[in-house]
């Protein structure tokens, strides 16, 4: 039998067909996307100056979306506070090498990093980070409604983000006796993955995360959650509520239904980020609105809030809680030091970004650890089984 090989290239005369058509689509969208801003910021201004009134429409409507709770104009811009001289950046990270049954042992690792970053007089910079290995039933297993089930990549995952909020509360008790410090993570402060666990779980889960929120109120230290990029339409879908003709809209009772166009879906497809970026001048702030998500119903006194800024090279999300939200000054601190702390970065907070070069296991690193594993079975005199899957990655075939 005689086979024969071909080199795979990619047809570049269909691709380019597609990639004109992609562009003149784009164009399109661009075009519809300007008209959606637009109406979307003709809303905002006419919205704010009776914000009372859609904030009570919001509070009582029932829709299928995330929509932002409101308590102030929702056109007005906080200028960029004075930073002080001094300040320190506290924040963590983490990244994982997940369990492989292929492998020799059932186990995963957590690598949990610490930055923290003073400025000013006596500055100075302390980045490490601590892998911790996990391997017994405890670790390997959770409880989940009642059963006891392996813990998966999304139960790892969340081990680990619960790791990262305690590693900042360690931080912070060391730094407490400074003035003007600020912890920082990468991505949300709400707990999405939680929304869908048993009570058992949740509840289970949310323990520590409470009790560092608690600690991190009393020593007066603001944590914000920064989000890069955000496709969020909370503030969009407030402005949604407010184009409903009905007093209170309930969404799943909609009688505009058999209309060509639903009254709120002008401005549907837009997201806060859009409709900041042509309000917001570099270094502002927008208002402090509620998040309304589900899971935020645990949460207790920390109920997360949010605001946008525009730090200059991109609208970004910073998430707080309540009480940093109702405190004037550390607010004004959230706002001043994050600005700061995403200019030294270059477009990015400095010490999220240090946080998860610190944090990052690479695949040299997953395959190290695996070979470390076997090579100490192999001296204590344990037999090492491999799965064929297992030695097939490690032993190329032709």
């Amino acid at each position: 039998m005689c086979v024969i090989f071909s080199s795979a290239v990619l047809n570049l005369h269909v691709l380019k067909s597609q990639i004109d058509t992609m562009i003149e689509e784009r164009k399109d969208f661009a075009d519809e996307l300007a008209a959606k801003i637009e109406l979307a910021k003709s809303e905002l201004k006419h919205k704010s100056d009776n914000w009372e009134e859609l904030s009570h429409k919001v509070e009582n409507s029932k829709t299928s979306w995330l929509v932002a709770g409101i308590s102030s104009p929702l056109n007005s811009a906080s200028p960029l506070p004075v930073r002080p001289p001094c300040y320190t950046a506290i924040s963590s990270d983490g990244s994982q090498i997940f369990p492989d049954r292929h492998q020799a042992l059932p186990c995963y690792l957590l690598n949990i990093s610490s930055v923290t970053l003073t400025y000013g007089e006596n500055g100075e910079a302390f980045l490490g980070s601590d892998p911790t290995l996990y391997y017994s039933d405890e670790d390997r297993f959770a409880t989940w409604g009642g059963k006891k089930v392996p813990a998966d990549a999304e139960i790892i995952s969340l081990k680990r983000t619960l790791m990262e909020f305690e590693r900042i509360l360690t931080l912070a008790k060391e730094n407490e006796a400074r003035e003007n410090v600020i912890a920082l993570c990468d991505g949300t402060l709400i707990l999405w993955r939680l929304e869908a666990a048993p009570p058992d779980f949740r509840d289970k889960a949310m323990e520590p995360f409470i009790r560092v929120m608690d600690r991190l109120r009393d020593l007066r230290i603001p944590i914000l959650g920064y989000i890069s990029f955000p496709g969020s339409t909370d503030v969009i879908n407030a402005l949604r509520v407010g184009l409903c003709p009905e007093k209170i809209s309930l969404c799943n009772q909609c009688p505009y239904t058999d209309l060509p166009e639903l009254p709120c879906s002008p401005i549907e497809g837009l997201t806060d980020r859009f409709l900041f970026s042509t309000i917001l001048k570099p270094g502002e702030a927008s208002p402090v609105f509620k998040s309304s998500s589900k899971i935020l119903d645990t949460y207790g006194d920390h109920h997360i809030h949010f605001f946008y800024i525009n730090i200059g090279e991109e609208i970004a999300r910073i998430e707080i809680p309540e009480w940093v939200a109702l405190d004037s000054e550390l607010l004004a601190c959230v706002h001043t030091l994050i600005f700061d702390q995403a200019k030294k970065g270059k477009g990015y907070p400095v010490s999220i970004a240090e946080a998860h070069e610190q944090a990052v296991v690479k695949g040299k690193d997953r395959d190290f650890f695996f070979d470390l594993v076997r090579e100490v079975l192999v001296k204590s005199d344990v037999k090492v089984s491999v799965s064929r899957k297992g030695l097939s990655k490690r032993v190329p075939g032709v």
